[in-house]
């Protein structure tokens, strides 16, 4: 039974993965049961519902920092593009590519405006 259960979940988190052409309507929320602390650039996040750890380097870190529900993607990627020294175009694709892989795991929720 538990694994029915699972692979629902990860059907739904699927069907909420990120479209990169919706940046601007998607903002995105930590997952209440992740706990993350961030030592020297990296974070470090506990998924407390499943025990398993995950981390994340220094892009990633600012990525988590801001998915608090009050910046869409675009504001994320705004300040991506300010702060290193990319291109465009690559840290959108970083973005959402971490953002899905998060989103997959349960440690993120999109919320579509």
């Amino acid at each position: 039974m538990a694994g029915a259960t699972d692979a629902r979940s990860s059907q739904s988190r699927a069907a909420d993965l990120v479209d990169p052409l919706l940046t601007r309507q998607t903002i995105l929320h930590q997952t209440p049961d992740v706990q993350g602390t961030t030592m020297d650039g990296e974070t470090v996040l506990l998924d407390l519902s499943t025990g398993r750890y995950y981390t994340l380097n220094r892009l990633g870190s600012v990525i988590w920092e801001l998915c608090t529900g009050h910046h869409t993607i675009s504001d994320i990627h705004a300040v991506l593009s300010d702060r290193f020294d990319v291109a465009p175009e690559r840290a959108l694709d970083d973005l959402v590519t971490l953002v899905n892989d998060l989103i997959q795991e349960g440690l993120l929720q999109p919320e579509r405006r």
